[in-house]
């Protein structure tokens, strides 16, 4: 077979942009883990993480043709998004990282999902989840429980990691707030040049934090910080966001979407088999239940804002709409965009 993927059949390419995106993504948060073990100050990481992470991906817009300039009043909205989505959210995941195991981290990162169709529930004008959903948001909501309560009843644990896990649920709901402002108010500007937009912005403020914080103040990079950062710059925010991309266009958006909780299973694993951290039966028992709960809620069809005529089934606006979707992954990274 040859080794330019352009010539690949089709079905390899499936299995490796799948592939690509529940590893790479998946492996984002052992990736901030490791440079923060490496002395890499939060603040500055992730915004050195950002700020190339956006120009490559507006260079990447440019040379698929795409204009990358931008009306100063969608900026406005890119620019409040990004802060949100990754100021907020993903800064948050590197503040938490540095207390509790990259796997714990993943796991609540995974109940993202449910926080977006909760504010969705509770918000006027938007589409609310059917009864399948909110019995998914229940039991998602529950593995969250049973993940904190050896922590809240003191069976293991430290103060150290109860606020870590404190620190990412708060970033899941500033991550939250991103994903409704970007549905609520969408721009016409393509997906990927508003993607490195929002990058580019919170990488700004993010070094701009870091100095204000005087994380300059003795910094370096060691190699395995430098290798962090590239690998989540290269790897994380470009290779794996560019397969995000290319299985949109060629797979159903609902196979797509099961990275959201495909990734949190990989990152635990991850996180053991790289840095040995604990996995116990609270873990396990906490992830299986905040993946099914994630998976019947992403799963199951929607019911329309009071008032409004009936929408298709989740995974056909899913399917209908790539530009929101994108636009919501942008992070992610993780989610990567995340993460």
């Amino acid at each position: 077979m040859s080794f330019n993927p352009l010539r690949w059949p089709r079905n390899i390419k499936l299995i490796v942009a799948f592939g690509v995106l529940y590893v790479v993504w998946g492996s984002t948060y052992l990736g901030i883990r490791i440079g923060l073990q490496a002395g890499m100050p939060p603040a500055l990481f992730a915004g050195l993480r950002l700020v190339p992470a956006g120009l490559l991906m507006l260079a990447f817009a440019k040379w698929r043709g795409q204009s990358v300039r931008i009306p100063l009043s969608e900026y406005r909205i890119v620019a409040t998004v990004g802060v949100l989505l990754l100021v907020g959210g993903m800064y948050f995941t590197f503040l938490a990282e540095r207390s509790i195991p990259s796997g714990l981290s993943a796991l609540i990162v995974a109940l993202l999902p449910l926080w977006i169709a909760l504010a969705e529930y509770a918000l006027p004008g938007m589409d609310r989840p059917s009864a399948r959903g909110i019995l998914g948001l229940v039991i998602g909501f529950t593995g969250l429980g049973v993940l904190m309560a050896p922590r809240i009843t003191g069976i293991h644990g430290t103060p150290e990691q109860f606020l870590g896990i404190g620190l990412q649920v708060l970033g899941t709901w500033l991550w939250t707030g991103g994903s409704v402002l970007s549905k609520r108010r969408p721009v016409k500007t393509d997906a990927i040049v508003a993607t490195g937009y929002e990058m580019l912005t919170a990488g700004v403020v993010l070094l701009f934090i870091g100095t204000v914080l005087g994380e300059w103040n003795g910094f370096a990079i060691t190699p395995s910080g430098a290798g962090a950062l590239a690998y989540l710059i290269i790897m994380g925010s470009c290779v794996a966001f560019t397969a995000f991309v290319w299985l949109l266009r060629n797979a159903p958006a609902s196979k797509v979407m099961t990275y959201a909780y495909v990734n949190p299973v990989i990152a635990v694993f991850l996180g053991w088999l790289v840095l040995r951290e604990p996995i116990d039966g609270w873990v396990l028992a906490g992830m299986a239940i905040i993946v099914a709960g994630v998976a019947l809620t992403t799963s199951a069809p929607t019911r329309p804002a009071r008032g409004m005529t009936p929408m298709p089934s989740a995974e056909t606006l899913l399917a209908a709409d790539e530009a929101e979707l994108l636009a919501e992954a942008s992070g992610a990274g993780s989610v990567e965009a995340a993460s």
